[in-house]
């Protein structure tokens, strides 16, 4: 006879794994965002890695070390070139780039409809207006701003890439 319950749910398992590496505390938050709303039941166990401030080299190099998963996302600011030896080294490991051009918080205002500045500057002075600094740090800020019906309807290359993650 069987020593398990047969009326206890077995454990689900995922059944690909995926890591999405950003380079900030806000584009944490964001993909964090992100997994809350579209996560559930995908089949897929994610993992978002900070590399807490630094450069889209920083994504990388850091992606290129923690290897073992299924797909690899890095998600990095545009208004510092990726060296190209290093844009090589990622294209060879398969990653998927996720830039944001120049900024996260340019993609964030495109979103609100607002006028979207051409410097990074710009772009986090505005949205500071919206969100604060402490609250772009946190999940549980972008729910208001962003609901799943806004983000499956735009067709932003930044998160057309970010919602493949989950499909």
């Amino acid at each position: 006879m069987s020593r398990t319950n047969p009326r206890k749910p077995k454990p689900r398992q995922a059944n690909r794994t995926a890591q999405i590496v950003v380079e900030g505390y806000t584009e944490e938050a964001f993909c964090r965002h992100l997994k809350t709303l579209f996560a559930k039941n995908c089949g897929i166990r994610i993992e978002i890695k900070n590399v807490r401030g630094g450069s889209p080299l920083d994504v990388v190099r850091t992606a290129l070390n923690r290897p073992g998963y299924d797909q690899t996302f890095v998600v990095y600011d545009t208004d510092v070139p990726l060296p190209r030896t290093w844009a090589a080294k990622s294209r060879k490991a398969k990653h998927i780039p996720i830039p944001t051009s120049p900024c996260i918080e340019a993609l964030f205002l495109y979103l609100l409809g607002e006028v979207v500045p051409d410097n990074t500057e710009d772009c986090k002075r505005r949205f500071s207006k919206i969100l604060d600094d402490k609250k772009k740090c946190e999940p549980k800020s972008y729910h208001k701003l962003f609901p799943a019906e806004i983000l499956t309807k735009s067709n932003h290359p930044s998160i057309v890439g970010l919602l493949s993650i989950f499909l």
